[in-house]
């Protein structure tokens, strides 16, 4: 297959998830708008899963021809590149000229397979993930509108076309979030429609600084550009063999360069624009799997790759973005280690993984920031979507408390009132609501016990524990996904975190490197304190929340309805679903008493349909396949580094010529290598001995000893806190200062107009009297006062 074979159908990677979106959204809004899955008939249940078979297909067909595309650019023994120019002119008017094209080339190839893989796991995972969502048909309008708008962005070949599908993944992301708008509690969280508006504000700081950028680029470009030739001032490569070099002065190259990066603080969540990232998890985790580890936050740090030549030519601009990158990768490495949600825990990592690729960049690591990105995607979407799984089965487990919970009442209802079923009826369904709301919201708002205060949060790791008993496809692949993430050795991420890092160390910026190493041996604490809480240590902590709070909710409202006979733990008690399935030798989990006429309830946490397990295994090949695309030439010899070799010529004709190539040896490579490897290893090792060895105690001692550091890092550095004051209070206080002045200056100014116009003519209308003679005498009157201003102004001499 030849590059120009590929134009041909280059155009339907992105055609085909657009199709989807539109006829998913029009099956949507013809059929199905607003209906409950339960309120569906046979016809409209087989078009709602339409709707997911058509986004599947569409995204496995653009997958299928990015790979044909790959495949094409590898064949090729001269330059990969391939251009679809002026397939029509966007904007023409007069010295504005905008022609829409493509580009691809090693770099956009990357991207289309890392984006339209993940993508495609999602859609496939989210079958059984949101199989019972009402608003199912919504998300797989969403989803695939999302995925073209990505594809568009790291497709165009021109600013502006870049900008406007900028603009639409944060759209996409923005109905994304909001999905679950209908939800009133998320345990302390933000509720889906507020962080969807504070992603939407956050992004809009960023975004008009990359909207500035554009604009400082078009004029610079009509300066050095040739005044009234008509050609496309914002195309990548007329920019950029008119902007870099001596044509433009190096103070305007590192103001565009800031500029433009301010869209990717915003993007990809960088300090100070971090705020939205973590709180963009209310959203259905399949969304956080591919808007927020692998996609979406990935476009701040494919622009900068993408305009190179313009950041390379800066000094300034490169040691900021260095400098942003690696104290972002600092902080939320810091934050992950102290958060309990599990999905905020790999939120903040995400936070700080990009913080790792911004340095990269920073340090000239151009390639090694594209090779964490690749393998990022995969281990990190590995690890939201097992998020994903371990939530599911929670609810699912709190779900069938509610019914045994439910059934349990009832029996004992019928006993107390055997001759007034009504009545039996009426306390049972009292009492199972005054548990259902205890376990959900909690039962004392003003109790430091976070439990009583919130409720069972399904997503706390405090309720999690040896979960890998019922679910072991799950638990076994998310630690796939950890040890990549902690950069344990021979795993993806271990080759390409320690390329960063030797990309630090081999430019001279040995505090960079430090830093970067310290946040590495954060990142293995974490991830393995989350694969230790949730699967492996002590025994499963939820059935014991959920009689906590069942019993007082239940005993609370015994008492209101005067119950004196009842006592809860005698009608419902949660039990360990593993340890009662062990001790009876049996491998029932779920919703079995276990011993018949007792109150006891096994619940355990099981895996998930098979649309679930088989992503999370074929993203945990890939989180220890994909890094020996990249091994070190220096170790394993030219052409081992097989990624350099395939991405290196979209950076080697600019960034390259600015700073000499960096001598690597053997010897400290692997010197490098193993201190990186053993980083991981005692990261792992405290996780171990912490949260599996000595989780009842260890962790509240090493909080008690660490003080303020604790709460520094659990609160967020509480950058959320002076982002409420500054944006929140301080936003609501500038908005009601310009309200004041819009009633008062503004509508002053025009209602007193017309009230000055009412008046006026009150009093003439006094002067209307219909009476001839009254005229003439104001006529008269008038005009001895015209005759006699006329001699005071002028007057006559004689």
């Amino acid at each position: 297959m030849t590059l120009e074979d590929v134009k041909s159908f280059l155009w339907l990677i992105p055609a085909l998830p657009v199709l989807a979106a539109l006829i998913n959204g029009t099956i949507s809004l013809g059929a199905l708008v607003s209906r409950k899955k339960k309120d569906l008939n046979s016809s409209q249940l087989f078009l709602r899963n339409l709707t997911a078979i058509i986004g599947i297909v569409a995204i496995a067909s653009a997958l299928v021809m990015s790979v044909l595309v790959l495949i094409a650019l590898l064949g090729t023994s001269g330059e990969k590149r391939i251009e679809v120019k002026d397939i029509y002119t966007w904007i023409p008017a007069g010295n504005f000229q905008i022609k829409f094209g493509f580009l691809v080339d090693p770099l956009t190839s990357m991207m289309l397979i890392v984006v339209n893989t993940i993508s495609l796991l999602v859609h496939i995972f989210s079958t059984g993930y949101m199989k019972e969502e009402d608003g199912m048909h919504r998300f797989y309008s969403f989803l695939p509108f999302f995925t073209f708008s990505m594809l568009m962005l790291v497709l165009a070949d021109n600013f502006l076309v870049l900008y406007v599908f900028w603009e639409a993944v944060g759209l996409s992301s923005y109905l994304l979030i909001g999905f679950w708008f209908g939800k009133k509690y998320d345990w302390g969280r933000l509720l889906p429609t507020e962080a969807s508006k504070k992603a939407f504000v956050a992004n809009r700081f960023g975004d008009f600084g990359f909207s500035l950028g554009i604009m400082y680029i078009f004029v610079t470009m009509l300066k050095v550009g040739g005044g009234d030739n008509l050609f496309d001032r914002l195309n990548y490569d007329n920019v950029f063999t008119n902007i870099v070099g001596s044509k433009v002065d190096n103070t305007t190259i590192t103001v565009i360069s800031l500029l433009l990066f301010c869209g990717a603080i915003g993007k990809s969540a960088q300090i100070p624009l971090n705020v939205w990232l973590p709180d963009a998890m209310a959203g259905p985790t399949p969304v956080s799997a591919l808007i927020h580890a692998a996609t979406m936050v990935t476009a701040g740090v494919y622009m900068v790759g993408r305009v190179n030549p313009i950041f390379s030519q800066s000094a300034t601009a490169m040691t900021v973005v260095a400098v942003i990158g690696v104290l972002t990768a600092f902080y939320g490495a810091t934050v992950g280690t102290t958060q309990k949600d599990i999905k905020a825990v790999m939120a903040y990592s995400t936070v700080s993984q990009l913080g790792y690729m911004f340095f990269s960049l920073g340090v000239l690591g151009w390639v090694a920031a594209f090779f964490h990105l690749m393998t990022h995607a995969f281990f990190k979407g590995l690890l939201f979507l097992g998020c994903g799984s371990v939530i599911h089965a929670n609810e699912d487990t709190i779900h069938e408390g509610f019914h045994e919970m439910h059934e349990k009442l009832e029996a004992w209802a019928k006993a107390q009132y055997p001759n007034d079923p009504k009545r039996a009826e009426e306390v049972a369904f009292e009492l199972f609501e005054a548990g259902e709301h205890a376990i959900e919201y909690g039962v004392d708002t003003k109790s430091s016990d976070e439990l009583l205060k919130r409720g069972l949060d399904p997503q706390s790791m405090d309720y999690m524990g040896n979960l890998s008993k019922g679910m072991p496809i799950t638990a076994y692949s998310m630690m796939f996904g950890a040890a990549a993430l902690a950069g344990i050795p021979l795993t993806a991420g271990f080759w390409s975190k320690d390329d960063i890092l030797g990309q630090a160390f081999y430019h001279n910026q040995y505090l960079i490197y430090a830093i970067g190493l310290f946040a590495a041996l954060l990142t293995a604490f974490y991830s393995f304190r989350m694969i230790f809480s949730a699967f492996f240590s002590g025994s499963f902590r939820l059935p014991e929340a959920m009689n906590r709070l069942a019993y007082i909710g239940l005993d609370a409202k015994a008492k209101e309805l005067g119950l004196q006979n009842f006592q809860a733990a005698r009608v419902i008690n949660f039990v360990d679903g593993y340890a009662a399935a062990k001790a009876q030798g049996s491998k029932k989990l779920h919703g079995a008493a276990t011993q018949p006429g007792t109150p006891n309830v096994a619940l355990a946490v099981v895996d998930g349909r098979r649309s679930m397990t088989v992503p999370l295994i074929i993203l945990a090949f890939f989180s220890i396949a994909a890094g020996y695309v990249g091994l070190p030439n220096i170790i394993f010899g030219n052409g081992a580094n097989q990624f350099e070799k395939f991405l290196s010529p979209v950076f080697e004709n600019t960034a390259f010529k600015q700073v000499p190539q960096v001598e690597e040896n053997v010897g400290t490579t692997i010197l490098l290598l193993v201190a990186s490897g053993l980083i991981a290893i005692i990261g792992v090792t405290i996780a171990y001995v912490m949260y599996n060895r000595n989780r009842a105690t260890m962790p509240a001692a090493v909080r008690r000893a660490v003080g303020p550091l604790y709460k520094i890092s659990f609160n967020k550095w509480y950058f959320d806190n002076v982002w409420d004051t500054v944006i929140g209070t301080g936003g609501k206080a500038f908005g009601m200062l310009l309200w004041f002045f819009d009633r008062t200056v503004i509508d002053g100014a025009v209602n007193g107009t017309g009230w000055l116009t009412r008046q006026t003519s009150n009093q003439l209308r006094k002067a209307q009297t219909g009476f001839v003679g009254n005229y003439a005498l104001i006529i008269a009157v008038g005009l001895v006062a015209m005759v006699a201003i006329f001699f005071i102004v002028s007057p006559i001499r004689f």
